[in-house]
Formats: C-alpha cells, structure tokens, sequence
C-alpha cells in the first residue's frame, strides 16, 4: 500500500515538472518573425538601379494575352504578345498549361517590330493542350535588338 502511494506521489511530481518545463518553454519561446505580403520591398534589399530599371522598362512595353480556343475539335491556348514601344523585341515564351487532363508545355521565339511597324509589332502563339481550363503559367525573357 505504501509502494502504491509512492508510486502516485512520484508520477504526480514528475506530470508537475513536465508542465512547468513545457511552460518555461513556452515563456522563452522567440517571438514570430515579421512576414511582409509579396510584393512588399524589404527594406535590406537595395535595387540595382541599371538592371532593374532597363528590365521594368521592357516588361511596360509588352501586352500579353491568353485564352482557350477549340479548332476542329482540338482544345487550344492562344498567348498573344503586343509591343507597344518604338524598339524591336527578340522574346522567348515558355509555357506551361496543367488541366484536369495533364500538362501541356510549349515554348516558341517571337520577334516582335516596334509599335510603329503595326501589324509586325503583335504576335500569337497557339499550343495544343489537353483540356479547357486549368492553370496555365507564361514566362518570356525578352531583349531589344
């Protein structure tokens, strides 16, 4: 009887010890670190001005679109490029279309003519996909001529 007793007595310290260990650490936990929404400039990143700036400067010159389409019965992702600057653009697409049916990738080389040249300054890429729908990501690199 007085084994069992003891017994009792030393699970119930050790249970008390466990709570106040896990309490202290807890209390010494270190606090969260500040996430910032994407997109939000931190502010030990410092901007290169020439790179960064020649680089933005060409993405404003470019429209880009995309949409499904059917013809002759085969599913299709239209991406269309427009320059609107007075420079001629070299670009590579790449993309990446993932459906209910699989993925689909494509990549082409556009060369685009400045705003001026009209017609020469737009142009669309049509890939084959598996399915309507879905997630389709385009990237493209582009440089002036």
């Amino acid at each position: 009887m007085r084994a069992a007793s003891l017994k009792v007595l030393c699970v119930a310290a050790l249970l008390s010890g466990g709570v106040s260990v896990a309490a202290l650490a807890q209390d010494a936990a270190p606090p969260l670190p500040a996430n910032p929404l994407p997109g939000t400039p931190s502010p030990a990143a410092t901007p290169q001005p020439g790179a960064s700036a020649a680089a933005s400067d060409l993405q404003s010159c470019l429209q880009e679109t995309g949409d499904y389409a059917t013809r002759r019965g085969a599913v299709i992702y239209v991406i269309g490029i427009a320059n609107t600057c007075d420079k001629r653009l070299r670009c590579d697409i790449y993309a990446n279309v993932t459906g209910a049916r699989g993925t689909s990738l494509g990549h082409t080389v556009m060369t685009l003519g400045p705003a001026s040249s009209g017609a020469a300054a737009k142009k669309s890429y049509t890939m084959r996909v598996k399915a309507a729908g879905g997630t389709a990501q385009v990237s493209r690199d582009c440089k002036v001529l």
